[in-house]
């Protein structure tokens, strides 16, 4: 078996056991392919950077695939990491572009002095990637349009873990079926995206996005949402209790190269 036709088995494996929607909607979902990396250093910065700008964004453009996204944590411990936001418009986008792009001459040709360095000099530390797929209720990555020209707009990611499967399927429930992406809408949180994780760390877990002009706009969405009435009545639903175990919960600001 090729390691493409067993990516794919492992991805449908995974799926199955995780995922709750039907086959029948998934060609609707997208794939986000989620990178973090670790970075030590402002000139590894600065390379990682010109490296998406020239060469990895205009390649996966090339292919099909944006927006894509570079942040970076604007406050915290973890200034110098990078999370890159890739949605793939399928499976096989996934598993393919990469390769695609190690055959790409213009790529290779813009991105050699950040692909090609010496272990004396390494262009990062470390990077970890996450597969997810869409949830079924927001199925795309939507950028808000008001927010797409603001300067100083921030994301806030957020990754849930579940104690065991059954919880994480109800938690994607809830937000699904249950309407919180609804309220999320409602209250002004401007959600970017949501992704049930199929590989990855920390699992069971999802993990979604929201958009913002400020902080200030931040926590006053968060004040809306909190107070509302539709929250307020499907917190206190009992088939939704315990269903997050621990929460990731960090502030972003784009990179100049990102494309969110």
């Amino acid at each position: 078996m090729d390691r493409r036709k067993f990516m794919a088995a492992s991805v449908a494996a995974g799926a199955g056991a995780v995922v709750s929607a039907s086959a029948s909607d998934s060609g609707e979902r997208c794939f986000y392919e989620l990178i973090r990396i670790e970075v030590l250093n402002n000139t590894q910065k600065g390379n990682l950077e010109k490296y998406w700008e020239e060469a990895a964004i205009p390649a996966l453009n090339r292919l099909g695939i944006s927006p894509v996204g570079v942040l970076k944590p604007k406050y915290g411990a973890h200034g110098l990491d990078y999370y890159i936001l890739i949605p793939h418009p399928t499976i096989d986008s996934f598993l393919t572009s990469w390769d695609k792009l190690a055959e790409d001459d213009v790529y290779l040709e813009k991105g050699k002095g950040f692909l090609r360095t010496g272990m004396d000099t390494p262009s990062y530390y470390r990077f970890s990637t996450s597969l997810q797929q869409a949830f079924t209720h927001l199925p795309r990555l939507e950028m808000p349009e008001n927010l797409k020209d603001k300067g100083g707009r921030i994301f806030e990611i957020r990754i849930y873990e579940s104690h065991n499967r059954e919880k994480a399927l109800l938690k994607v429930e809830m937000f699904n079926e249950g309407g919180e992406i609804q309220v999320f809408k409602e209250t002004g949180m401007n959600p970017v995206m949501f992704g049930e994780t199929l590989a990855g760390e920390k699992m069971p877990n999802l993990t979604y996005m929201c958009a913002f002009e400020n902080m200030t706009e931040r926590d006053a969405s968060w004040k809306r949402f909190a107070d509302s009435e539709g929250w307020n009545k499907l917190k206190n639903l009992p088939c939704y209790k315990d269903t997050v175990c621990a929460v990731t919960d960090v502030i972003l600001s784009p990179a100049s190269c990102s494309q969110i």
